[in-house]
């Protein structure tokens, strides 16, 4: 049997995207696993059930046509009605809950955002549901799918369709209601897009209300704004690669009702950016990193950069230099990992936040020039969010084990307390307090000054 190039694109495409995409999901899920733990951020729950529903997805997309049976005419279609029937069902749950979980991690950042709610309180509140509607809504409708023998060929993988193919009424033996599920289907997943999009609206609108002017006054309301900004931006991201991934496949779709006909350079373009969206969240999920280490290592190429962004944090090369059980602190001298607990998560790619806080350059015996930088985070921390105490102290998260790894803190914004984990990207309180004690220092230092010329001391001066 001869098969055209369109049957042969259709095919060997979606194999090579789909690789692409469960490579990226699968960086997520172990990058939360095993160098979050324990996971006490509600983002990166989220972001795991997101890997996760992608990673189901994106095996679907691999295997293509091959659990197709051989009578369709697909190129290298070798499965049978039960393969064909599995992929339709994975197909179904991992491309619905992946839309879903976008929703729930865009309502995460609005949440923090624009409601500025403590990570206690959407843990207790909201996570569950977050967790629950993506995975309840895709097992029903993929569960469904089952009893009604919806799972058919459909092009170039095996999803809700009429069997055989162009059958109508009675005349189909599988699939009857194909037309009503489908429907059902695009649906759920036009909701989750006009969601997201409304979400993104009211942080939007949220962001541009800040008056810099009225800011500048306040240290703390300038770094909260800032942070803000930065976070809406990378909740954007992850917003453009739901576009993007379903925008070809919406408009495939428009353009076979329409006309009823298929457009071959539409099926292709699905094809390619249809399985992506795994790769596309783990471009946006690494983003943070890559800045940290080109903000922090200017001079350093950009192979060795994306080295360093994807290398865990507790390698040695991703440090820049060999492992040591002492570090170098921001403010000189070094610091026994065995006083700090025995593990040292601060590497090159760490922030560092200077928005208000006058650092010096940091100490240039590790060879690595480091300044204090304006960085951009992946999440928003509830330290983000918090204006200082009566006594002008600003509380900051540690991501250091010098503290338990549930420190609580007073929350300004929610009057409740707030659970800090070892895994925030924020400064070290110690380091913090020293560079408060710096500038109490200074400012005795310019108060002996200013009375030193002031005449009525002129005689103690002389003393």
């Amino acid at each position: 049997m001869s098969f055209s190039p369109t049957q042969k694109t259709l095919a060997i495409l979606p194999k090579c995207t789909g690789f692409l995409s469960l490579l990226g999901s699968m960086f997520i899920f172990q990058d939360v696993v095993i160098h979050k733990r324990p996971i006490n951020r509600v983002y990166y729950r989220i972001m795991l059930g997101l890997s996760c529903s992608d990673m189901i997805a994106s095996t679907v997309n691999i295997f293509s046509t091959w659990p197709i049976p051989p009578d369709s005419g697909n190129f290298l279609a070798s499965g049978t009605t039960a393969t064909c029937t599995a992929q339709g069902f994975f197909n179904e749950l991992g491309n619905l809950a992946t839309p879903l979980y976008n929703t729930s991690l865009c309502l995460y950042y609005v949440l923090v955002i624009r409601q500025a709610w403590s990570e206690d309180r959407i843990r207790a509140r909201v996570e569950p549901y977050m967790h629950a509607v993506p995975i309840l809504i895709a097992l029903t409708i993929a569960i469904l799918g089952l009893p009604f023998t919806l799972y058919n060929n459909s092009g170039w993988l095996c999803w809700i369709a009429k069997y055989p193919k162009g059958c109508s009424g009675s005349d189909c033996t599988r699939g009857v209601h194909a037309d009503i599920f489908r429907w059902v289907h695009y649906a759920i997943i036009w909701s989750a897009i006009i969601s997201v999009t409304v979400g993104m609206y009211l942080i939007y609108l949220k962001v541009k209300s800040f008056d810099r002017r009225e800011a500048q006054e306040n240290n703390d309301e300038v770094a909260r704004m800032e942070r803000s900004r930065k976070v809406a931006i990378q909740s954007a991201l992850f917003v453009g690669a739901l576009y993007l991934t379903w925008s070809f496949t919406t408009v495939t779709r428009i353009y076979q009702v329409t006309t009823g006909n298929n457009s071959t350079t539409l099926l292709v373009l699905m094809a390619i950016f249809f399985p992506l969206q795994g790769f596309f969240n783990f471009l946006v999920y690494c983003r943070p990193r890559y800045l940290r280490c080109k903000s922090r290592n200017p001079t350093f190429s950009t192979r060795k950069l994306l080295w360093l962004a994807l290398h865990p944090e507790d390698h040695p090369k991703s440090r820049g230099q060999a492992a040591t059980r002492e570090r170098q602190t921001p403010y000189g001298g070094r610091e026994d990992n065995n006083h700090r607990g025995g593990s040292d998560r601060r590497s090159v790619t760490s922030s560092y936040y200077s928005v208000g806080n006058n650092f010096p350059k940091y100490p240039h015996d590790t060879g690595d020039d480091y300044t204090a930088i304006n960085t951009v985070k992946a999440v928003a921390d509830e330290n983000d969010y918090r204006l200082p105490d009566r006594e002008g102290k600003s509380y900051n998260a540690s991501d250091t084990s010098d503290v338990k790894d549930e420190t609580r803190i007073n929350s300004v914004t929610e009057g409740t307390k707030v659970e800090v984990d070892r895994n925030s990207d924020s400064p070290d309180p110690d380091e913090e307090d020293q560079r408060l004690n710096t500038v109490k220092e200074e400012s005795s230092v310019q108060q002996l000054e200013n009375s030193a010329v002031d005449p009525k001391n002129e005689d103690e001066v002389k003393a």
